[in-house]
């Protein structure tokens, strides 16, 4: 009866202290969320519920790597029936006799076994397999909570066989689950045949049994919050308020004061939430372009050198000391936020959904505000600003395409069409570009498409400027272009820049714009489905780049492809495909950066994806920054006679005979 008078004195203390070392800890995030920005992530209770039940119960980002999927899947699992465990041990303790039931017994012994499986696979993970996502995360905190939660499945089991013993010698109650937990019972036998089966030996091996799994248990209850394991808790708060807005759309609200993250107060609560939210994992950094090519950017890395110096200004009481190193190009260094392209592979890949692009587009504002920014992008800035376009032409001069083809097309401005087009910067101006837009009005002409452009009223949608962090540049590019739409008549708009169709979409919703927007693959696939557009076939092989700010960005994955198939072309994808394509590099304003220190340009990674693809020799793009991005990679990679870069609409005027096959160079060599 000492050893339960025991073990009742110690599991009351261990709740104490645990349990508040544990509240401690929650109270000072909760402070430090509570003071952070607010943002609603309350509505829609049903789809959030879902979100829970698909990322967690059913682990469905995990199982994108099938192995991690599994190993984690086990051991999750496991805390889940660990409750049982935690019920049934301290109740044969408090309550003597108390039982969980012969059907919730078995449970946790086959949870025992799956959660040693977990163990040993993760161990193989990261001892034998070690991928290289891991590089950066703390390896010492793995190991140690690996470790903590084998203690835990062998108290378990040790402490299931000793307890007969106990409860026959020493509390003098029957056992009725003793055989149930068939892994404890079989242990049982060793201590029979040791003669370890008396009151002192039993008590001895049930407390050291008992000191082993609740010990354990409260011990990792205690050191959790200071760890990356606290995912375990706010894993499943952090996927019920996930941004539910559109995806495409980077502030759900317009901006009063600045979009700078200058001090963590600047952050969400959301934002907070996420850095204590990773996992570690390092899925983002694995799929990052910026990372890939050799540049200092990990997502992962940026979460955690934010939540290391949050924890370290927590501990040494300088949190709001104005005096601190700044977020922006000290705790995260300019070369990390210069380098992202905004693609959002980070996000899409991450089991947790930890929102990084808006963090880093936060950072970057907060380094414009200082004046720290690439020259070649302040150029840029500066063209937006004076001109309206990237390319820091007068406006007059953007509908110059449109004078050297036989193909009327209407100023919106000032007679009702059926479609405008938005036309873009690179595909009003890029010399590369241009043919494919005057290829696009000659299509529509021939399907007999009421449309027309704004002619130099349109400006640069602002995408860019916003994701570069200059959002006062970004509302009046997106001003300038909703008063020219208001001003026209039109029943839809259709743009075949990927980049101001998300903008379109997505941001100008925050100013009141609502009006449906098309890509082009969009529009021609629904022409031809309408029997507006007579198509022959195409017939080559050829393998498609999704966009990041059409597939990823804006989920339109299916209509390029459909349209493809409407056109009898061969299509082979790449391994890194749909809403898991890879960045060409351009997005975020790195097309106009420099490229110093980029070891391998993300856009002939790509190339090279494609060319290990058996008998493709066609790429196709369906984005007029893809068309420059990846014509620029195949000349510098000298493989032009390997693989060509091909634009949608190359293929489209093919098909109705606008081209031949050697006019749109569809003949492979």
């Amino acid at each position: 009866m000492a050893v339960r008078t025991l073990l009742m004195v110690l599991t009351i203390a261990m709740i104490l202290a645990s349990g508040g070392l544990f509240l401690r800890r929650l109270a000072t995030i909760y402070g430090v969320m509570k003071a952070a920005r607010p943002i609603y992530r309350m509505d829609r209770i049903g789809e959030r519920i879902k979100s829970v039940v698909e990322h967690v119960v059913l682990h469905r980002r995990m199982f994108r790597i099938t192995f991690s999927g599994l190993l984690h899947y086990f051991i999750f699992s496991g805390f889940v029936v660990l409750l049982i465990d935690i019920v049934e041990t301290v109740g044969e303790i408090f309550f003597p006799g108390f039982t969980v039931g012969r059907i919730l017994a078995p449970l946790v012994d086959v949870w025992v076994i799956l959660v040693a499986i977990g163990i040993v696979m993760a161990l193989y993970n990261r001892v034998v397999i070690r991928p290289a996502r891991f590089k950066g995360s703390d390896e010492h905190d793995a190991f140690l909570i690996l470790g903590l939660i084998a203690a835990i499945i062998i108290g378990i089991v040790v402490h299931d066989s000793f307890f007969p013993f106990v409860a026959r010698e020493v509390l003098h109650v029957p056992d009725p689950v003793a055989q149930s937990h068939f892994l404890g019972y079989g242990l049982s036998h060793l201590w029979v045949s040791l003669g370890w089966t008396g009151p002192t030996a039993a008590s001895i091996g049930y407390a050291v049994g008992y000191l082993l799994d609740m010990g354990m248990v409260f011990a990792f209850l205690a050191y959790l919050p200071y760890s990356k394991h606290f995912h375990i808790f706010t894993a499943v708060p952090n996927i019920f308020v996930r941004n539910l807005n559109p995806k495409g759309e980077l502030l759900p609200n317009p901006v009063e004061e600045t979009m700078a993250i200058r001090t963590f107060q600047d952050l969400t609560w959301k934002d907070i939430g996420d850095l204590y939210t990773c996992t570690e994992c390092g899925r983002c950094q694995a799929v990052c372009p910026a990372h890939a090519a050799g540049q200092p950017l990990s997502p992962k890395m940026v979460i955690l050198e934010l939540r290391d110096a949050l924890n370290e200004r927590i501990a040494n009481g300088t949190l709001n000391d104005p005096d601190q190193s700044p977020l922006a190009g000290g705790v995260v260094s300019q070369e990390e936020l210069w380098a992202c392209t905004t693609c959002g592979a980070c996000q899409e890949a991450c089991p947790v959904f930890i929102e990084h692009v808006p963090k880093i587009v936060g950072l970057r504002a907060a380094l414009l505000e200082e004046g720290e920014v690439d020259p070649n992008a302040q150029k840029v800035l500066v063209a937006w600003d004076r001109q309206g376009n990237s390319f820091g032409q007068p406006a007059r001069k953007r509908p110059a395409w449109a004078k050297s083809i036989d193909v009327p097309i209407k100023d919106a401005r000032k007679e009702p069409v059926d479609w405008l087009w938005f036309v873009g910067d690179f595909a009003s101006w890029d010399p590369r570009v241009q043919r494919l837009t005057q290829l696009i009005a000659r299509l529509l002409h021939h399907a007999g498409v009421d449309f027309g452009i704004l002619y130099e009223s349109e400006a640069n949608s602002g995408n860019e400027a916003l994701r570069i962090g200059e959002y006062g540049l970004f509302e009046a590019l997106a001003q300038k272009n909703i008063k020219a739409l208001e001003k026209a008549q039109y029943r839809r708009i259709f743009t075949t820049d990927p980049h101001s169709l998300n903008a379109l979409k997505n941001e100008y919703r925050k100013f009141g714009f609502e009006a449906e927007v098309l890509h082009y693959t969009e529009a021609f696939l629904e022409l031809i489905d309408q029997r507006r557009l007579s198509v022959g076939s195409v017939p080559v092989r050829a393998t498609y780049h999704d966009p990041c700010y059409l597939g990823r960005w804006n989920g339109i994955v299916e209509a390029p492809r459909q349209l493809m198939q409407r056109l009898g072309v061969n299509l082979v994808e790449m391994p890194r495909h749909g809403a898991q394509s890879f960045c060409c590099g351009a997005g975020g304003g790195r097309i106009w950066m420099d490229e110093t220190g980029i070891q391998d340009r993300p856009a002939n990674q790509r190339i090279r994806e494609a060319l290990a693809l058996p008998g493709v020799g066609f790429f196709v793009v369906a984005c007029p920054k893809d068309v420059s991005m990846f014509s620029a990679s195949v000349t510098a990679m000298g493989v032009e006679e390997k693989i060509r870069v091909v634009d949608m609409a190359e293929l489209l005027a093919v098909a109705v005979g606008l081209e031949t096959a050697e006019e749109a160079a569809l003949v492979s060599s």
